[in-house]
């Protein structure tokens, strides 16, 4: 990796990196590329691959948020972020669901939630709380909606902290979502899905990815009244026919994938024949007779949206990326939008989390004439 890469990992990291103790070896670590980082806090060793940097990065954030940590004789580490609840991990051999806990305290944090470890009458609480306890010797998560997932069948900063705490779903707080019909194009681990259906609409959820689709059944199935609202559908949205989707290696469940462009190089693991439709497609096939709202976090196929597969559609919530590896461009979605009859804005969720122009990735919300 170049200095120039490393120093913007350093970037990243300086604004939490004084809650350890060897900050500037830490720090020093990265800037010459070191293949393994050691992080130091209260007399211990802790250590991560360069490939775990955001793990260790969240990591070290939640120590600095946190109000105390200690480390127990049997090498686990205890972290209070307020004066009750505690949350406890081992030192080391770290399993998919003790990374999602320390990325869920994370993004958590960052956009203002508290967390519980008892269940509580959320009438009591804010909505930003998130109570996290244990079932059958697995972590299960709950937002203030009552929506559930499992730990390690999510994707920690989209799932809870944009979609349950950031709210970035919710367009107006007056909006009435009851009965209304949702298409979830990027449905993940469906997160999305239940929170439309846990305001009341009817949502058919598409995911191509079988990992992220399988997690979503999983929590689905913690979620017996509002599963009823959801129609999971393992497809891709964009193209008829079958597609080579570009799957990032870092998780099965929180990679980004995408059928438009291949970000990830050799490195990329590649499914083939993943089963695409177009929306107008889509629309036919499900009996879908019409969509309130399209929203779609699909990495590249909206640039495939076509007029003809918003003639049924109402208002549309899309995340776009036009970067120039996409080789599409904002304004290739915007006039498809003019020529529909939509009247749109372009915004952004967290301006601190990106530092990109909104010509190349943002928001957009529009509702037709």
């Amino acid at each position: 990796m170049s200095t120039f890469l490393n120093l913007g990992l350093i970037y990243y990291l300086i604004p939490y990196v004084s809650a350890i103790d060897n900050k500037f070896g830490l720090l020093f670590s990265i800037l010459i590329g070191r293949k393994n980082y050691k992080v130091k806090t209260k007399g211990h060793v802790i250590n991560f691959k360069s490939s775990q940097f955001m793990v260790m990065l969240d990591f070290i954030a939640v120590l600095m948020y946190s109000v105390s940590h200690k480390i127990t004789p049997d090498n686990k580490i205890h972290i209070k972020l307020d004066l009750k609840n505690e949350f406890i991990l081992p030192l080391d051999n770290w399993s998919i669901e003790d990374e999602n806990l320390i990325k869920t305290l994370f993004s958590g944090s960052q956009f203002g939630a508290n967390f519980e470890t008892k269940p509580i009458d959320f009438k009591n609480f804010r909505d930003k709380t998130l109570v996290i306890t244990e079932k059958d010797g697995k972590k299960i998560i709950e937002t203030s909606r009552g929506v559930k997932f499992y730990l390690d069948s999510i994707h920690p900063g989209n799932t809870i902290g944009e979609a349950f705490v950031h709210d970035i779903h919710t367009i107006r707080n007056d909006d009435d979502y009851t009965d209304k019909i949702v298409v979830d194009v990027g449905a993940e681990c469906g997160d999305t899905a239940l929170y439309y259906a846990s305001r009341g609409a009817i949502v058919f959820a598409f995911e191509p990815m079988k990992a992220h689709y399988d997690a979503m059944i999983r929590n689905l199935t913690l979620n017996p009244k509002l599963s009823e609202r959801i129609t999971p559908i393992n497809a891709a949205i964009g193209k008829d026919g079958k597609l080579k989707f570009y799957h990032s290696g870092i998780s099965e469940i929180a990679g980004v994938s995408s059928f438009v462009y291949n970000v990830h190089g050799k490195e990329a693991t590649i499914f083939n024949d993943v089963q695409g439709y177009s929306l107008s497609a889509a629309i036919k096939k499900f009996n879908i007779p019409h969509i309130d709202i399209l929203k779609t976090d699909c990495k590249g196929c909206e640039f495939f949206l076509k007029e003809e597969d918003l003639e049924k559609v109402e208002q549309v919530k899309i995340e776009y990326e036009a970067f120039e590896y996409t080789k599409h461009s904002i304004t290739e979605l915007t006039n498809v939008l003019d020529n529909s009859g939509f009247e749109y804005i372009i915004y952004r969720i967290d301006p601190k989390k990106d530092r990109y122009s909104n010509s190349v990735s943002g928001h957009l919300f529009g509702r037709k004439n």
